[in-house]
C-alpha cells in the first residue's frame, strides 16, 4: 500500500513539475472587450484603421455570386457553382432541415410549428401556388385544388430563378434575417439545390419515379381520399 501511495505522489510530482513549452498557449494576452492601460484609450481591442475595407467577406463570397445582378445570378441548372449531385443533395437536405425547416416547414410549404405560432405574418410556402409576397401586393396563398398539374423537372418548379433564393438566404428577406453567418456560400447553394427537388418532388408525375417504386406509389393511400 505504502508502495502504491509512493507511485501515486511521485507521478503528481512530476507532472507539476512539467513545463508547459508551447509559449503561444501560455503567453500572456487580453481577453475581448477589457481594458489595457498601455492604449490611450484604455482598450484591448483595437479600433479599425480609418479607410480599410474588410476584403475576407467578399472573397468568400466572389466564387458564388455575381455581383450586379438583382437575383444572384446563376438561373440555369447548368451555371449551377456546386455539382449537382447525390451528395449536394444531401448535404443541401441537412442544412435546409437545419435552419430553414423550423420556420418554413420540413416541405418548404410554410407548414410547421412555428409558422403556427408567429402572429405578424408566418413564412410563406416556398413554391407552388401557396407561395406569395403580400408585402409586394400578392394574393395570398391559393389552393392548388384539383386544378394542380405536374411541373417539368427542371427550375420551373420554382417560382423564382435559383439566384433569387441564394440571395434571400445571403441577404435575408422581409422579417427573415440573414444566414449568411451560418451557411457558407457553397452551403446556400446545396440548400437552393435541395429546395429545387422539394418542389419539384410536389407535384412530380408518376413516371419520374423509379420502376420499382411506382408499384409502391400506387398503392399509397391518397390524402383526402375515402
Amino acid at each position: 500500500m505504502r508502495v502504491r501511495l509512493a507511485q501515486v505522489a511521485f507521478g503528481l510530482t512530476v507532472v507539476a513539475g512539467c513545463e508547459d513549452l508551447d509559449p503561444m498557449r501560455v503567453q500572456a494576452r487580453d481577453g475581448a472587450f477589457v481594458a489595457n492601460p498601455y492604449f490611450a484609450d484604455a482598450r484591448a481591442m483595437r479600433p479599425r484603421v480609418p479607410g480599410t475595407v474588410a476584403r475576407e467577406w467578399y472573397f468568400q463570397e466572389a466564387a458564388y455570386a455575381r455581383r450586379g445582378s438583382p437575383d444572384g445570378g446563376w438561373v440555369e441548372v447548368a451555371r449551377l457553382p456546386v455539382p449537382f449531385t447525390r451528395d449536394t443533395l444531401r448535404e443541401g437536405r441537412a442544412h435546409f432541415e437545419t435552419w430553414c425547416a423550423p420556420c418554413h416547414g420540413l416541405l418548404g410549404d410554410g407548414q410547421s410549428i412555428v409558422a403556427q405560432n408567429m402572429g405578424e405574418r408566418p413564412p410563406p410556402s416556398l413554391y407552388g401556388e401557396a407561395h406569395s409576397h403580400p408585402e409586394h401586393g400578392g394574393e395570398g396563398p391559393v389552393d392548388a385544388g384539383e386544378g394542380a398539374r405536374p411541373v417539368p423537372p427542371g427550375w420551373e418548379a420554382l417560382p423564382h430563378p435559383p439566384g433569387f433564393y441564394y440571395s434571400v438566404i445571403t441577404g435575408g428577406y422581409g422579417l427573415m434575417p440573414s444566414y449568411a453567418d451560418a451557411l457558407t456560400p457553397e452551403a446556400r447553394w446545396k440548400v437552393v439545390a435541395w429546395l429545387r427537388v422539394l418542389a419539384y418532388s410536389q407535384r412530380a408525375p408518376l413516371s419520374a419515379a423509379p420502376e420499382d417504386a411506382r408499384d409502391e406509389l400506387m398503392r399509397a393511400p391518397v390524402e383526402g381520399a375515402p
